[in-house]
């Protein structure tokens, strides 16, 4: 075989390891995984780039699982805070899923935007409230995420807590928002939407 075939071929192997292996992080991740998911990284063949399908990033799926140790190795590896998907999330939006405040955190000591809107307008806080995930807001509204923020559809992250009947979030995001009895495009102000789905009580805290 004439050497620079031979090292051809070498380089085509190796590229499609290190896409089997790649391959082999994001079903470990999806399948919770993790001790699988690290051995990987640390054995440094992935492409901690790659994205799936919804253009999701190892770090995206390490992070809406509240995978702690994993998204410390990915960001090690350099992993990119900022990537987002096919719809704008970043991986704080999906870190924001979690009661544990833990990812997050891990994603804003690493530069993440706790400012970044998705596609429809939206920012980690408000996929944090609609959660009823209070400890992560706090932490969000501590590192400067905007409580006054409005998506597409005009809502703020205090729709979504009161939609979802979420008492702790709407006290904590209540006195934080300027304009807190502001309606959205339907016409319709947090209280509006907590008198909807019955919270009375919740209501009352207005």
């Amino acid at each position: 075989m004439k050497p620079i075939v031979g090292a051809l071929l070498l380089l085509a192997a190796g590229a499609a390891q290190g896409q089997d292996q790649t391959d082999r992080l994001l079903h470990a991740i999806a399948e919770d995984k993790e001790p699988v998911a690290a051995i990987l990284v640390l054995g440094g063949k992935v492409d901690v780039h790659a994205r799936n399908a919804a253009r999701e990033t190892p770090l995206h799926l390490a992070a809406e699982k509240n995978m702690q140790a994993l998204t410390r190795l990915l960001l090690d590896a350099g992993g990119r805070v900022r990537a987002r998907t096919e719809t704008g999330e970043t991986p704080l939006h999906l870190a924001a899923l979690n009661a544990d405040p833990g990812c997050t955190a891990l994603l804003l000591d690493a530069g993440a935007d706790p400012r970044a809107l998705n596609d429809h307008g939206e920012s980690a806080l408000h996929w944090a409230a609609l959660g009823g995930n209070t400890a992560v807001a706090q932490l969000l509204l501590k590192r400067g995420a905007d409580p006054d923020a409005v998506d597409l559809n005009g809502n703020l992250a205090l729709h979504g807590a009161a939609d979802g009947g979420h008492a702790e979030m709407v006290r904590l995001l209540l006195p934080r928002t300027r304009r807190p009895g502001l309606k959205n495009l339907e016409g319709k102000s947090a209280l509006d939407l907590a008198r909807e789905r019955g919270h009375d009580e919740l209501a009352r805290q207005f």
